[in-house]
């Protein structure tokens, strides 16, 4: 049983570090589409189509890939304040709360697979790009937020998802 969490915990590294990488790669896309964006519209005076709607997917998937990595970083802001008035509570709150966020991660990724079968069908608007490209931002990050959480769980079962503030590995 400590191998298979070993090795949980070790791809849960590394999927992290992937992650990383992804999204400081698309941060450097959107800052290079947003200045080019400027620099043509201000200096040559005629601006980019495609720049607007291609920094606003950029943006949608780093937000949902910022949001995976940051559920494993315990970066989530929360409310504590049920636990903060009535710290007993705090042990059965952990898995009780882990649950409730799988349940809504779950929903999430149903339903972005949903909004990504349907996209197939469309195009962007300026650029030929399939809008499921776009939409596939959503079940990703759900997936991934899910993985994180499974990680969590195995890693800590009883442990409050606020808890978590990792230092960098």
């Amino acid at each position: 049983m400590n191998e298979l969490r070993a090795l949980a915990i070790g791809l849960d590294r590394w999927v992290a570090k992937a992650e990383t990488v992804v999204i400081v790669v698309l941060v450097a896309m959107l800052t290079a589409v947003t200045f080019a964006q400027v620099c043509a519209r201000y200096v040559l005076g005629d601006p980019l189509i495609w720049s607007e709607e291609a920094a606003r997917y950029l943006f949608v998937w780093v937000s949902m890939l910022g949001a995976a990595l940051a559920l494993r970083e315990g970066g989530h802001f929360g409310l504590d304040l049920l636990i903060r008035r009535a710290p007993a509570l705090k042990p059965a709150l952990g898995p009780m709360v882990t649950i409730v966020t799988a349940l809504f991660l779950l929903i999430l990724l149903k339903t972005g697979i949903d909004e990504t079968n349907l996209a197939s069908r469309q195009f962007a608007m300026t650029f030929p790009m399939r809008m499921q490209w776009a939409y596939l931002a959503l079940p990703t990050g759900a997936g991934l937020m899910l993985f994180h959480l499974a990680i969590h769980f195995i890693r800590s079962p009883s442990m409050h998802i606020l808890d978590i503030r990792r230092e960098p590995e």
